[in-house]
């Protein structure tokens, strides 16, 4: 009987977990705000760009203070733009995201290091989430890095792969070559 309490406890059926499960909102239900956030991102963008295929990425929360492993998590999906995009296009970039969450965004956060500049603009995404839009640029590049993702907190957890295809095509590996994909717009 001790075993099988114990055992309980462990897979999130004691007191801490009963209580993140009430609270907890469904990943089904978060992974459609998730995939909306970025599919209204995507298309807000005019001329379009292409992008290398999404992934999810899942934090579980830290365990409870008796022990007890938390159910609870956030969960964040991301898209890589493909397209190169030139430094003089990221202010365009900026405003269109801005305008797609209707004003709802802070002013962006930049930062340098060495070479590199790194923005972000953090926007109210649907539903819960969280719309974030990151360029990364260098002075030795002619092309800037964009990622867009999307984050959500207190999501019943799930593991990752639970998650399912991606909102656009083939997962991240973490090994994507550079933007490769010219435009005559967003390029130049």
């Amino acid at each position: 009987m001790l075993a099988t309490g114990v055992g309980l406890f462990y897979y999130g059926y004691g007191p801490m977990a009963l209580m993140d499960r009430d609270s907890a909102r469904s990943a089904r239900e978060e992974k459609g705000q998730l995939d909306d956030t970025l599919q209204t991102a995507m298309g807000s963008v005019s001329p379009s760009l292409s992008y290398f295929g999404g992934v999810y990425v899942v934090e579980r929360a830290p365990e409870h203070a008796d022990g007890e492993p938390s159910l609870r998590s956030s969960v964040t999906a991301s898209v890589s733009v493909r397209t190169r995009v030139a430094p003089a296009k990221v202010p365009v970039l900026l405003d269109r995201m801005r305008q797609a969450w209707g004003g709802q965004c802070r002013p962006e956060d930049t930062a340098e290091s060495g070479a590199k500049r790194y923005t972000d603009l953090n926007c109210s995404g649907r539903g819960d989430t969280l719309f974030t839009l990151s360029v990364v640029s260098s002075t030795t590049d002619s092309t800037v890095q964009v990622l867009m993702s999307a984050e959500a907190f207190g999501v019943r957890y799930r593991p990752a792969e639970d998650y399912g295809a991606s909102p656009v095509g083939p997962q991240l590996t973490g090994h994507e070559p550079a933007p490769d994909v010219d435009d005559p717009y967003w390029s130049h």
